[in-house]
């Protein structure tokens, strides 16, 4: 039997770090060695080849479970994930996105040279000059937990500034649903998030989530399908004190030279003219599935 791991949480080399709980251990690699006995692998670099997604062992681990790889044992207890299994997993995988997001975010706004120690601001301009960084990075982390995770890891939004954030059916049809609840007033469930100086951010959204099928004939496909909403927050001097209406708000609450800087760079840009409370987008987990869940 090949001697290589399965589904795992992360990639030695990518474009940008994955956070440290990722890196460390990954429910698979944890579920593999636990149902085992032993040790399978802990160097995980022969995991991840090429553009193969999903790979072998991802195929492997979806399908036939840990104990497929346990090949010094002959007694051997797993199963595949339960629909509560995949939830949580797509949760925490939407936590650790937002969460690498943010950071890098931060650190992008530290590098030009515009932001004190303590993380006000010294420069209104700092929005202006570090905006041509910001629309790539949340599509660069997402490609990287995509490619580590084998999920498809993205956020959506109607009001696209760059293209590969436009939402499939599935997507555009929860967005929908998180506007009607959002002008309902309906119930929403808080998300803690870790910030980059380690405090908590109680976030609290929207979220949705369904076994679907795509495709026709052979080529259907199953998927577990999640996603949480994006609710626009107020501005950078009232809490959570976030700064995203500098880029993303109403002419007025706009940084100085944003608007030009966007039209520079995205002419046909939608992502403007929000207020605190709308519904920005959402991030989005597609978990592919080649197993019976649990249950089911």
């Amino acid at each position: 039997m090949r001697r290589k791991l399965v589904l795992l949480f992360f990639s030695l080399v990518t474009a940008v770090a994955l956070p440290t709980g990722v890196m460390a251990q990954s429910k698979a690699l944890a579920d593999v060695n636990e149902s085992c006995g032993y040790d399978v692998i802990t160097d995980c670099t022969g995991c991840h080849y090429g553009d193969i997604s999903p790979t072998w062992e991802q195929t492997t681990y979806l399908t036939d479970g840990a104990c497929a790889f346990c090949s010094e044992v002959t007694s051997c207890s797993s199963a595949p994930p339960t629909e509560a299994d995949l939830l949580a997993d797509a949760r925490s995988t939407t936590n650790a996105y937002f969460e690498t997001l943010f950071r890098n975010f931060m650190k992008s706004m530290k590098e030009t040279g515009m932001m004190n120690p303590d993380g006000s601001i010294n420069n209104p301009n700092i929005f202006a000059e570090v905006f041509p960084r910001c629309p790539e990075l949340g599509p660069i982390i997402a490609s990287d937990f995509s490619r580590s995770t084998g999920y498809l890891v993205r956020r959506v939004t109607e009001r696209t500034r760059n293209s590969r954030n436009t939402p499939d059916d599935w997507e555009l049809e929860q967005l929908n649903k998180f506007e009607e609840m959002a002008a309902n007033g309906d119930a929403r469930t808080q998300f803690n998030i870790t910030k980059p100086d380690g405090s908590i951010l109680p976030t609290k959204e929207f979220e949705s989530f369904a076994m679907v099928t795509e495709g026709k004939g052979k080529d259907t496909q199953n998927y577990f399908r999640y996603m949480r909403s994006i609710t626009m927050p107020g501005m950078p001097n009232e809490p959570p004190f976030l700064p995203c209406l500098k880029c993303h708000g109403t002419l007025d609450q706009l940084g100085p030279g944003v608007a030009d800087a966007v039209q520079a760079a995205y002419p046909h840009d939608l992502s403007m003219g929000y207020k605190k409370g709308d519904i920005r987008g959402a991030w989005t987990i597609k978990i592919p599935i080649e197993f019976k869940l649990r249950g089911h």
